[in-house]
């Protein structure tokens, strides 16, 4: 798995799902729960690798970072202050078992979490954002230039599999 730079027409496929999310934020719409719906601004495009009745785990497909990975709530909620305090355990105990699985099979040295939920009407999610040898360290790493995910399909299955008998 790797990272490398957009092309002027991945560029224009980010741009346009920019353009789709802030389109529902101006219309009430959380584009999150409209994708749980649809599936349409985040396709599953094989990212997916870890899902159950409270959460969906992926890797961004435009990431800071390789191995960038989102976890996202089920159940609407628009930021971290309305977080039950349940569904904040189960994301840690997840978040856990992802870091282990970004230390070993991605070799890295750090990995952050933060959550990033500005706007008009957003989803509580969560990313976390290795850090590997040679990277910067700190909070550089949050300002990246988003890069076009390659090369994932081997470790998605490995995450998969590692996670297949994870047990909250």
């Amino acid at each position: 798995m790797y990272v490398k730079q957009l092309s002027k027409g991945e560029k224009e496929a980010l741009k346009q799902r920019f353009k789709k999310i802030k389109e529902l934020q101006e219309k009430g719409i959380c584009f999150s729960c409209y994708n749980f719906e649809t599936g349409d601004i985040f396709p599953d495009d094989g990212l997916v690798f870890y899902e159950d009745e409270k959460v969906r785990c992926l890797f961004e497909k435009y990431p800071k970072a390789t191995g960038h990975t989102i976890i996202v709530a089920k159940e609407h909620y628009e930021d971290i202050s309305e977080m039950p305090l349940e569904l904040g355990i189960h994301i840690l105990k997840i978040s856990d078992a992802i870091i282990k699985l970004h230390k070993e099979v991605l070799g890295a040295e750090k990995v952050y979490m933060c959550t990033i939920c500005d706007g008009k009407r957003n989803h509580l999610h969560f990313q976390l954002l290795p850090r590997l040898k040679g990277d910067t360290i700190g909070f550089g790493n949050f300002a990246k230039e988003e890069g076009l995910l390659m090369d994932y399909d081997e470790t998605v299955e490995v995450y998969k599999q590692r996670l297949k008998g994870f047990k909250l």
